[in-house]
């Protein structure tokens, strides 16, 4: 009976494998290199960039018509009478209520004048911090935050001060501004909150809400303009 077949393994010439295949052809072959962090891209860019309101020059033309209506008004003076009357004993007058203008000048002079002005720098500051943080892909938005702070402050003492109600609608108009300037700051920071979380759709989502609020808020500058200057042009 024939034996059985028996396997022999040979060490090719008798070399370790070491020394056919060296260590540098051993390791594995090289990585490729890591990919880059995905880029955010917000395709409503554009839209808010067009979309940005002029609350700045509707604040400053603002505070030109009240300057004008608080303006002194010039009385003229009565004609001499002819004949001398006697003196005539009469109760003393009852204090006269202040006029428009003088109710309107004394906010104005009161506090108005500086909420106005500080409202205006807040507007030249944030309208091109969000278009910075904008273009930038949502990644910084610190300054824009310590704006919104800014104009939140500015807002609030504004509100506590609000102008009489001689001037039709004007009171109304302003204070809706504000209402919406305050949203704005309100929206404006969630969208700074939300894209530090990685929420790039909410950030969108808040930072339109906040600049749809800033030009409603310039809408009814407008109308509050609107209303000063209807009252100056009656000449009352």
């Amino acid at each position: 009976m024939p034996a059985d077949p028996r396997l022999i393994g040979y060490r090719l010439g008798g070399e370790p494998m070491s020394i056919i295949y060296p260590p540098e052809y051993q390791q594995s072959p090289p990585q490729p290199p890591p990919l880059p962090p995905p880029h955010r891209s917000w395709p409503r860019r554009h839209k808010i960039l067009t979309a940005l309101g002029s609350g700045f020059g509707l604040l400053v033309v603002l505070i030109i018509v009240i300057t004008a209506t608080s303006a002194p008004s010039v009385t003229k003076p009565s004609a001499p009478a002819t004949t001398a009357a006697a003196p005539a004993a009469s109760a003393p007058a009852a204090p006269t209520a202040p006029s428009v203008s003088q109710q309107v000048t004394a906010w104005f002079n009161g506090g108005g004048s500086a909420q106005l002005k500080a409202i205006a720098t807040d507007e030249s500051t944030i309208q091109p911090d969000i278009q910075a943080y904008v273009a930038g892909g949502l990644t910084d938005g610190s300054t824009l935050q310590a704006d919104d702070a800014t104009l939140q402050s500015d807002v609030q003492a504004a509100q506590a001060n609000l102008p009489p109600a001689g001037i039709p609608g004007f009171r109304t108009d302003y204070n809706a501004a504000l209402t919406y300037y305050n949203t704005a700051a309100t929206d404006l920071n969630n969208g700074v909150i939300a894209a530090n979380a990685g929420d790039d759709n909410s950030a969108a989502a808040d930072v339109e809400a906040g600049n749809t609020a800033m030009n409603n808020g310039s809408a009814k500058l407008s109308a509050a303009t609107a209303d000063v200057s209807a009252y100056n042009s009656t000449g009352a």
